[in-house]
């Protein structure tokens, strides 16, 4: 555990403090001085973020172990209290390593031999970048802002591991060679011969399909094990989370598909909803003084990344006060303005 007034320390020493904290907490015996925890995580802002990556190691061993690398090695099931004390931070940093090779390559009987054989390549676009980028098949893909996307292809399929952020897939044809994207937190969309959009914010994915066909499995949901799987007809879209079953496609809006053109467009959306997806442009963000004003609706087209004038625009089209606080914006209600 930290010790007060230590000097900095490297990430390896706050990955197993992380790891003996997730251990406790998934060993039934053990008891957790919660007080202490909370003090250990605020100490540093790397340990939230370090321990965050530990749990969701412990959490996707469990999807591991119901792969067929996992049923063939004899991986064991996540479950409380399988694991001996002297090996809880050993198999904590295992999970973690590993979700990350079978976020590339889940499924694959044999995939950490073909990782490493495999050329890894990673792309990632900065807050406020739209990105494109061709890959060795000739698909293209475009990185939304602050997203990040790693391509491992093998010689049986073309697969890739979006971790976070947005991306559109234009997908080469190549039947021979399945194209199969994986989502952090389980789950994957295997196209074919196909351009589609793929988004992670806030733990939820959304799919839509511009053209060709998509299937969807949400690999968390199923029963027996077995994925959830829905199949996408072009201008259709799926919303969900990893730890609930698909809902039902549904029609998709031609504000989804606008977002590569650098420009945000709202139609009757929640003023709420709006500033959330403006402010994954910018450094500098927008809050709303009022929750009741999140209700507010507003149409049009802004420039994403223009923070500023973004704001000013809805202001003035609402009937709102902006105000500085520093390097972000705030919406208010007009003194003397009715409430929403």
């Amino acid at each position: 555990m930290a010790i007060p007034g230590r000097a900095a320390r490297s990430d390896e020493a706050v990955r197993r403090e992380a790891a003996d904290w997730s251990a406790l907490f998934h060993d039934p015996d053990a008891e957790v001085d919660r007080a202490a925890f909370e003090r250990w995580r605020a100490a540093d802002p790397r340990h939230a973020e370090i321990f965050a990556r530990v749990e969701r190691g412990w959490e996707q061993s469990a999807l591991l172990a119901q792969t067929r690398f996992g049923r063939t090695r004899r991986l064991p099931e996540r479950r409380r209290g399988w694991f001996a004390p002297q090996t809880r931070y050993a198999f904590a940093a295992a999970a973690v390593l590993i979700v990350a090779v079978a976020g590339l390559t889940l499924a694959s009987p044999d995939f950490l031999g073909r990782f490493t054989r495999t050329d890894a390549t990673e792309f990632a676009s900065q807050v406020g970048e739209i990105r494109e980028v061709t890959l060795a098949d000739g698909s293209r893909v475009t990185l939304d802002t602050d997203s990040a996307l790693r391509i491992a292809f093998t010689p049986d399929e073309r697969r890739l591991f979006l971790s976070r952020g947005r991306a559109r897939f234009e997908v080469a044809h190549d039947p021979d060679h399945p194209f199969v994207v994986v989502l952090a937190g389980g789950g994957s969309i295997v196209a074919l011969g196909t351009v589609f959009d793929v988004g992670i914010v806030d733990g939820r994915v959304s799919v839509t399909l511009l053209r060709g066909t998509v299937e969807v499995r949400n690999t968390n949901a199923g029963s027996n094990g077995a994925p959830a799987v829905e199949r996408l007809q072009p201008n259709e879209k799926i919303s969900f989370v990893a730890s609930a079953p698909l809902p039902p496609p549904q029609p998709a809006m031609e504000t989804d598909k606008r977002w590569t053109s650098g420009m945000l467009t709202f139609d009757e959306t929640r003023l709420a909803e709006a500033v959330a997806e403006a402010n994954r442009y910018s450094t500098a963000k927008i809050t709303i003084a009022d929750p009741a004003l999140g209700d507010l609706r507003i149409t049009g087209a802004y420039r994403a990344g223009d923070t500023p004038g973004f704001a000013q625009s809805v202001a003035d089209s609402l009937s709102l006060r902006l105000t500085r606080a520093q390097d972000d914006l705030v919406l208010s209600a007009l003194p003397g303005t009715p409430g929403p």
